[in-house]
């Protein structure tokens, strides 16, 4: 587990959350896994085009109320439970971006090179360019803020 950790982060992979029912679960994943709508964000995408296979977030390419729970399936390979991975270790709390509260509607996001935070699946959702820590409870922080 810790070389895929370390080889995702190689490999530019993005630290974040998502809560859903409640429940926060952290990922590491490409930042194409954290964009929500990913029809309004490249319009030109077609599952067709990819090669040996590969299926992109199981093709859900807008995440609304009713396809959430496949959506985290879809991701499920890139969850990192944070109890038994250090995430301090890793660097990762110096690469914290996002926030998906899927309870409330709202998307955090800390990366500056797209403005992912609009590219909502709807008009329901509140997208803010923040730091995400700020939104998290203390528990949470305390696990992955290096300070």
């Amino acid at each position: 587990m810790a070389d895929t950790i370390q080889e995702n982060i190689d490999n530019s992979y993005l630290f974040g959350c998502v809560k859903y029912k409640e429940n926060y679960t952290f990922y590491l994943m490409p930042i194409a896994y954290w964009i929500l709508n990913h029809i309004a964000y490249d319009p030109t995408y077609n599952p067709d085009d990819w090669k040996d296979g590969f299926i992109f977030r199981d093709n859900i390419l807008n995440v609304e109320d009713d396809n959430i729970e496949l959506f985290i399936q879809a991701i499920e390979v890139d969850k990192i439970d944070i109890d038994t991975v250090n995430v301090k270790e890793y660097g990762l709390g110096n690469i914290f971006l996002f926030l998906i509260d899927f309870d409330s509607k709202t998307f955090i996001s800390y990366f500056d090179d797209i403005s992912i935070e609009e590219y909502l699946p709807n008009e329901s959702w509140i997208g803010k360019f923040d730091d995400p820590i700020k939104y998290m409870p203390k528990e949470f922080v305390d696990k992955i803020s290096n300070s």
